[in-house]
């Protein structure tokens, strides 16, 4: 069946399963160009599980994962970030006793310069090293951290720390961010900050996968949704739609008889 020409990401029929446990169950989901789409579930519903084997951190035992319409499924992970695709993980990485801005420049460093190159191309390196760091003060003023770039990481609040994991991300000029829980942690006031940085992001043209429980600020920012429960999707809608199908509410309210 032909696909449309505005998705990105392709999901089809994927499963896994850790010793004999069927964590992730036929789940099929398309995130189209541009756009936000959202993986919501209670506790126990796998959706990390479902990112980790989207990314390559994990291989599905059935079904294929397709990017740009090419298969990935069998791609380790820093060969699908080469191709445009990196996540965040619900702790965010980074080097806690560095400062804000040197997180940011080690996130955009060209890890495939060679010695070589960098011995004897010091004017490239140089000139390389500038853009990085014009890159890094733009996007700390752009997220409102443009005054902690020298605080070192771990001194930073959760939500400070959640916005640097996403300039971490931008460094890297990616077309396609999964983000894995980022509201949290964040306090309720940190919430419209990082929702303002999430649509920035979809601004910019990049196409988003979200997983989150904080429903307020999914159904704020997404433009699809899907639901999953016990390692399935069990329905999908525009964020209208999710908030009033009733299965929604069973599954997070429990039944109501």
């Amino acid at each position: 069946m032909a696909e449309s020409d505005d998705v990105v990401l392709r999901a089809d029929n994927v499963t896994k399963s850790f010793g004999g446990v069927t964590a992730v169950d036929g789940v099929a989901l398309r995130a189209r160009k541009g756009t936000i789409t959202a993986v919501i579930g209670p506790n126990g519903a796998d959706k990390t599980s479902l990112f980790n084997v989207l990314t390559g951190f994990d291989q599905p035992d059935t079904g294929e994962v397709v990017l740009y319409g090419r298969r990935i499924d069998r791609e380790p992970a820093w060969k699908i970030a080469r191709r445009g695709m990196v996540r965040s993980f619900q702790t965010p990485v980074g080097f806690p006793l560095l400062s804000v801005w040197e997180n940011l420049m080690t996130a955009g460093a060209d890890q495939s310069e060679s010695l070589w190159s960098a011995v004897f191309r010091r004017s490239r390196w140089t000139r390389q090293e500038r853009e990085l760091a014009s890159r890094a003060d733009r996007l700390l003023d752009e997220i409102g951290l443009g005054a902690v770039k020298d605080q070192r990481l771990e001194d930073l609040t959760a939500g400070q720390t959640k916005l640097v994991d996403f300039a971490r991300l931008m460094m890297v000029q990616p077309q396609m961010v999964l983000l894995d829980e980022p509201a949290a942690g964040v306090a309720p006031s940190g919430i419209g900050k990082l929702s303002e940085q999430v649509s920035d992001m979809r601004a910019r043209g990049i196409t988003l996968l979200i997983i989150d429980h904080n429903i307020q600020f999914v159904f704020a920012v997404s433009d699809y949704v899907y639901v999953m429960a016990e390692g399935r999707v069990v329905v999908s809608g525009t964020p209208g739609e999710i908030a009033e199908h009733p299965t929604v509410a069973e599954i997070y309210l429990g039944s109501a008889t």
